[in-house]
């Protein structure tokens, strides 16, 4: 076990030692597309999403929302209230129930305000959008005791709008990656376990963003029907090179990698429990049902 973990942090220095002589040949941004809050107020969830909240959300689900920050152009920032606005004129809620597309005047003006408009805290701190572009929600498991779920990931920009000066390949998809990061940050910054602490249920597409991030596969489906799981090892890795690599896509990606990597090294790997070979329980009486 020592060994393997010499190993692994030998395997860190060396790709940090790579990030001085890999900085002299790329062009450095220095500026953030996307700036995030974390732990997020519910009123941001209600006004990216309603239908996201529930009854069952407690003080230890912890949201997190990512905004547009003045550094886009302000083209980019026109056409989301558009689509916003147009997002809003066809989900209103009307009972607080299901979304309907008949809704009265004052209702809809109302909430074009609230989500068009900004107040000083805002301008200052940069970010101009009050509306969220992409949520996610770390909370924990129902099903299994000191685990926790990352649930919620939701993005309303496109896949599709690629652009390879993103973290990522698209907007999409560094704004996702930046939830990602910003809830494991803030589940390490509480102390919990992560090596084999986090579950969560992804997409094809959600699950390769929380492969890059040392989450494995999980071998065998459980009752929460989780796909993916963290694991510390893999983690380290997996960020000691998004270190390097996201140096010149966006610093806020390198410094979040940094932090984290920060965090995971005072973490200790959990040993799993021993399996039988044969996976089955010995307890099963397969002709229990059988009539002699």
């Amino acid at each position: 076990m020592v060994l393997d973990r010499i190993m692994k942090w030998t395997v860190f220095l060396q790709v940090i030692g790579h990030v001085s002589a890999f900085s002299q040949s790329a062009s450095f941004s220095l500026s953030d597309r996307f700036k995030a809050t974390c732990p997020a107020d519910k009123s941001a969830i209600m006004q990216f999403d309603p239908r996201l909240l529930n009854d069952s959300d407690d003080d230890s689900c912890t949201w997190v929302a990512i905004y547009r920050s003045s550094n886009n152009m302000p083209s980019v920032l026109v056409k989301d209230d558009f689509l916003n606005a147009m997002r809003i004129a066809t989900s209103v809620q009307t009972d607080g129930n299901s979304p309907s597309t008949a809704m009265d005047e004052s209702s809809f003006e109302s909430q074009i305000e609230n989500k068009s408009s900004g107040d000083d805290s805002n301008k200052r701190s940069g970010v101009q959008a009050r509306t969220p572009v992409a949520v996610a929600k770390l909370a924990s498991s129902p099903m299994f005791p000191d685990k926790w779920v990352i649930e919620s990931m939701r993005c309303s920009l496109k896949k599709e709008d690629t652009n390879e000066v993103c973290d990522g390949g698209s907007e999409h998809t560094e704004a996702i990656s930046i939830c990602i990061d910003e809830l494991l940050l803030h589940h390490l910054k509480e102390g919990r376990t992560f090596d084999k602490g986090i579950r969560t249920k992804a997409t094809i597409y959600q699950g390769n963003l929380l492969e890059d991030r040392g989450f494995e596969e999980v071998k065998k489906l459980e009752a929460d029907m989780a796909t993916h799981v963290s694991n510390l090892d893999a983690s380290v890795i997996k960020y000691a090179e998004r270190a390097v690599e996201t140096l010149s896509k966006s610093p806020g990606a390198r410094d979040r990698a940094l932090k984290i990597l920060n965090y995971l090294g005072k973490q200790e790997p959990v040993e799993e429990p021993a399996q039988c070979d044969d996976g089955e329980d010995t307890d099963n009486d397969p002709w229990a049902n059988v009539k002699w």
